[in-house]
């Protein structure tokens, strides 16, 4: 596969129809179309399905969607850093980052080193482990900041100053509001409302609590915080969360009640073993470094 290729692809997936991705290429038609057909005979596999106006992914064309969007932001990106002159720090970094208040003192870092180096450009992309793990293992992503524990054994690691508690975040008229802390008995058939991580399913919680999984009662799960936020609004449950991705403010529907016991997260920035660094990205991890050291 040439990299031109992957580009036609790319275009095609995103018109998903072939005149137009044509036009936006500016090449023939019929030229873009001998490129999809043969890409889907070298791979042995059909990309697309095929109909009067629109042109849909298979199962294997989302798959290589994936793979070509990662190809080609990591050719690009090392053409950019090739051309940099060797006199002069600039470049991208590109960070997956959990949902944690590591944020701000990630933000502070950012925020000296564009002070010094203002031709470095940060790129943050948000996923679930399995995705950021895979995009940090093929090089399109340089660091990740992920909760421990993980069970990723080829990254480097260094941890992060700050903890984040561990709660549950509920409407403040919920019978549990007035209390300062909850306790795991309190959970026992409590409508929850679960963020879900590739390494942690219902009985991983369940051990985390010592409670019988029959016992958890979970009403929804989910990725994306904001949007289980507003299910917690609804009253749907009580969401288990890290303190600080939900605004729980005096303005606020809901609020935030620690554990206690204190249960609390430990966060690391990770990146991958004996892979070489830009120049931006070198200088991105010694000022973490530094930054960290002074914390300590």
């Amino acid at each position: 596969m040439e990299l031109s290729t992957l580009r036609y692809f790319l275009a095609v997936a995103r018109e998903k129809n072939m005149t137009n991705a044509a036009a936006s290429l500016h090449i023939s038609q019929p030229a873009l179309s001998y490129q999809m057909a043969r890409l889907e005979e070298e791979l042995g596999k059909q990309l697309f399905i095929r109909t009067n106006r629109n042109m849909e992914l298979t199962e294997d064309g989302m798959f290589l969607l994936s793979r070509a969007e990662e190809i080609i932001s990591l050719a690009d990106q090392t053409y950019r850093e090739i051309q940099n002159e060797p006199d002069e720090i600039r470049g991208d970094v590109y960070i997956g980052a959990a949902e944690s208040k590591a944020i701000h003192f990630i933000a502070e870092v950012i925020a000296e080193i564009r002070k010094k180096y203002p031709h470095i450009i940060f790129h943050f992309y948000s996923g679930n482990y399995d995705d950021v793990y895979s995009r940090i293992s093929h090089g399109s992503l340089d660091f990740a900041i992920m909760i421990e524990p993980f069970p990723f054994q080829n990254l480097e690691k260094i941890e992060l100053p700050s903890k984040d508690r561990t709660g549950i975040i509920i409407p403040k008229d919920h019978p549990l509001a007035g209390r300062k802390c909850i306790r795991a008995e309190d959970l026992r058939n409590l409508p929850l409302i679960m963020v879900m991580r590739s390494y942690m399913n219902k009985a991983d919680y369940a051990d985390q609590f010592g409670i019988p999984e029959s016992e958890l009662n979970i009403a929804a799960t989910g990725n994306l915080i904001y949007n289980l936020a507003i299910l917690a609004e609804h009253r749907i449950g009580a969401i288990l969360s890290l303190e600080g991705l939900v605004h729980t403010g005096d303005d606020s529907e809901l609020v935030f009640i620690p554990f206690e016991p204190k249960i609390e997260r430990t966060l690391v920035l990770t990146w991958k073993q004996n892979r070489p660094l830009n120049r931006a990205a070198e200088v991105f991890l010694n000022t973490m470094r530094e930054k960290i050291d002074e914390k300590l």
